[in-house]
C-alpha cells in the first residue's frame, strides 16, 4: 500500500466538521453587525440577556478593559446560563462571587482574536483563552437542528455578533476551566482500571499528577491515549497482570523495559487535541524515536493505520470521549490496542508555510490576498541572519501554482553583508531512512537567491539550485524533465514554467525526529527580488518520486 505523510492539511480539519454535519440540517451561520462601539456597549443594550454577566465584568475589574479598543472574541453567558451556574455552585447571585472568581470567569470566556463560527473546527480553537486554556468546539445535533457547542457544555444560541472591538457569541451555559489533572481524570474513571494500574506501576503516573514548568515559565503538557478495560478484554487482557505478562514486563520502571515502553508509547509530548493530531501526520511519544502516525479516513481519526496483505490494523480515536481538557494536558480514548511498530521510511510532503505562528493567524493564514511579515526571532522553527520572512496567500486564480496558494518569501537572499545570507528551517518529524530531497519554489527570473546550497543536519547536498532557475521544462515532456533531475510537482499546465522543483540529493536520516535543513546563497545577485519557497519533499529513495502532485486548493492528486 502506498502511504504518505503531509505535515498539515487544513483541508483535513475542514473535512472533520463537514462530515460531522453531513447527516444533519445545515447550521445557520447568522451574522449580526452592530453600530455599538464595543462588546460592552452591545450587552448594555440588552440587560434582559446579559445583565448578570455585566455584573461579573464590573466585579472583576475588567469592565473598562472590555470597553476599550481591541480585537476580542467573547463567549457571553446569557442570564439563564448565569442563573443555572450560580445554582450549580450553591450561590444565589453574582454578589456572592469573589472578585477573583469573576476574574477567572471573564478570562476563561475571552480570546484575544476575532473568531467567527465559520472559522471553527471540530476541535480546539486556534488561540487559547486569556485564562491560558484552549476551548473545544463541536456540533450538537438535537431534533434535527445543528448548533455549535463549546467544551461539550455551552451551546451557542446567538453567534457572530460583530462589534467595534470584537465578536460576541451568546452561550447558554457558563464555561468552567479544567480542575483535574490527567491522572485524576483517568484514575477516577473505572473503565480505565488496567491502564491506571499500568501508569502507577511504571511510574508514569507521577508526571501526569501535576502541571510542571520548564524554566519556571513554559508549561510541560502531555497528551494521553487511554485504553479502556473493554479494549483490553478484546485482546484477552483482563487485568494488569495479564498486561504485564503479555509485554514481558520485568523491571517495569526501567525505561528500557518492554512494558514501560508500551505505556510510554501512549503518552505524547505537548498539548494535542484532535485538531492538532490530524494536521500533523506523526507524533513523538515518551519512548525515544518511537512515533505514532495519524490518518484521517472519512471522519475517522486512525492511529498507526496500516494495511498488510489485505489486513488493516489501526486504533480509532473515539471522538465522543476524546478532547478531554485537563489542567496538564488532554485525554483521548482509543478503541484498539496501541503498540510500538516497526517503522519504514515514509514520505514527508512539507508545505513550509505551515508554521505554528502563521497558522494561528486565522484572519491571514490561507486567506486570499492576506500576508504577514516576520522579523528575526519571530518564528521558532525558522532562523535567519538578517532581513525578513514574509507569508503571503495569493488571491484565487493567480498565475502561481503554490500548494494551498501560499508561500514564504525570504527577503532578500544575497551574499552581501546586511542581507539574508542563509535561512534554516526545522522539519516536521521524519522517520529514519534514506530519502531523496526535493526543493519546490517559484522562480524569480534569475535575480536573487542564486547558487543555493542545501545542508541537512550539517551534511551538504550535492546539487546547487537557484531561486532564479526559470523556464526549465516548458516544452519538455514529463520524462525529459525527470531525466534532468526535476519534476512538475504542481497541478496545472506544464507551461507554468515559473514553478520549479529540483532534486538536490539523497540523505540518510539516522534518527526519527525533527531535523534541520539550511539554505545558503553562494552567488552574487545582480538585483533584489523575492525568493518564494513553496514545499520541500523528503521521499524514500525506493518510492515514486513524481507522484502525488499538489494543487492550489489543497488537494493532492495521484
Amino acid at each position: 500500500m502506498k502511504k504518505f505523510i503531509k505535515p498539515a492539511a487544513l483541508l483535513i480539519v475542514i473535512t472533520l466538521i463537514v462530515v460531522g454535519l453531513s447527516q444533519c440540517k445545515k447550521i445557520k451561520i447568522a451574522t449580526l453587525t452592530t453600530d455599538d462601539a464595543n462588546l460592552v456597549g452591545y450587552m448594555e443594550k440588552y440587560p434582559e440577556t446579559y445583565s448578570d454577566f455585566l455584573k461579573v465584568l464590573d466585579k472583576s475589574g475588567t469592565y473598562a478593559y472590555m470597553n476599550a479598543y481591541g480585537t476580542y472574541t467573547l463567549f457571553a453567558p446569557n442570564n439563564d446560563a448565569m442563573k443555572s451556574y450560580l445554582q450549580e455552585i450553591g450561590k444565589s447571585s453574582v454578589d456572592d462571587l469573589t472578585a477573583d472568581d469573576c476574574k477567572t470567569m471573564v478570562r476563561y470566556h475571552v480570546l484575544i482574536d476575532t473568531i467567527s463560527t465559520p472559522s471553527f473546527t471540530d476541535g480546539k480553537l486556534p488561540v487559547p483563552t486569556m485564562y491560558g486554556e484552549y476551548l473545544v468546539t463541536g456540533i450538537n445535533n438535537e431534533n434535527g437542528v445543528s448548533r455549535y457547542i463549546v467544551n461539550r457544555r455551552a451551546i451557542i444560541v446567538q453567534p457572530n455578533i460583530h462589534t467595534g472591538n470584537g465578536i460576541l457569541h451568546t452561550i447558554d451555559h457558563v464555561l468552567v476551566p479544567s480542575k483535574k489533572t490527567l491522572y485524576q481524570v483517568i484514575s477516577e474513571n473505572s473503565n480505565y482500571s488496567i491502564f491506571t494500574k499500568a501508569l502507577i506501576e511504571t511510574g508514569y503516573d507521577g508526571i501526569l499528577k501535576t502541571l510542571a514548568y520548564k524554566n519556571d515559565t513554559t508549561p510541560i503538557w502531555y497528551t494521553v491515549l487511554a485504553q479502556s478495560d473493554a479494549v483490553y478484554a478484546n485482546s484477552k487482557i483482563y487485568s494488569y497482570d495479564d498486561l504485564k505478562a503479555k509485554y514481558k514486563g520485568v523491571n517495569v520502571k526501567d525505561p528500557k523495559d518492554s512494558l514501560n515502553m508500551y505505556v510510554g508509547y501512549h503518552i505524547l509530548t505537548n498539548l494535542k487535541f484532535l485538531a492538532d493530531l490530524v494536521v500533523t501526520p506523526a507524533h513523538e511519544t515518551l519512548v525515544p524515536q518511537e512515533v505514532i502516525t495519524v490518518a484521517l479516513k472519512e471522519q475517522n481519526v486512525l492511529l498507526n493505520y496500516e494495511t498488510d496483505n489485505g489486513v488493516t490494523d489501526s486504533a480509532l480515536v473515539n471522538r465522543v470521549y476524546s478532547d478531554i481538557a485537563c489542567t496538564n494536558g488532554v485525554l483521548h480514548d482509543i478503541n484498539n490496542n496501541l503498540y510500538i511498530k516497526v517503522r519504514n521510511p515514509t514520505p514527508v510532503y512539507w508545505d513550509v508555510a505551515e508554521q505554528p505562528e502563521i497558522m494561528k493567524l486565522t484572519s491571514i493564514f490561507r486567506k486570499g490576498g492576506k500576508g504577514q511579515t516576520f522579523q528575526v526571532g519571530d518564528l521558532k522553527d525558522i532562523t535567519w541572519n538578517a532581513g525578513t520572512v514574509e507569508y503571503y496567500c495569493n488571491t484565487p486564480g493567480a498565475k502561481d501554482l503554490f500548494y494551498w496558494n501560499d508561500r514564504l518569501n525570504f527577503q532578500y537572499l544575497k551574499t552581501t553583508s546586511g542581507n539574508m545570507n542563509w535561512v534554516e528551517l526545522t522539519t516536521p518529524l521524519i522517520i529514519k531512512g534514506r530519502y531523496k530531497v526535493w526543493v519546490c519554489w517559484r522562480a524569480n527570473g534569475g535575480i536573487t537567491g542564486l547558487g543555493m546550497q542545501t545542508w541537512i543536519d550539517g551534511v551538504l547536498m550535492p546539487r546547487l539550485w537557484s531561486f532564479g532557475d526559470y523556464n526549465y521544462g516548458k516544452y519538455l515532456t514529463e520524462a525529459e524533465v525527470q531525466a534532468a533531475g526535476w519534476k512538475r510537482y504542481y497541478v496545472g499546465a506544464s507551461t507554468a514554467d515559473h514553478m520549479a522543483s529540483k532534486l538536490v540529493g539523497t540523505v540518510e536520516i539516522t534518527t526519527t525526529g525533527r531535523h534541520k535543513i539550511k539554505f545558503v546563497t553562494t552567488e552574487v545577485s545582480p538585483k533584489t527580488q523575492g525568493c518564494w519557497l513553496d514545499m520541500i519533499h523528503f521521499i524514500p529513495e525506493n518510492m515514486d518520486q513524481y507522484k502525488p502532485k499538489f494543487a492550489t486548493d489543497g488537494s493532492v492528486v495521484y
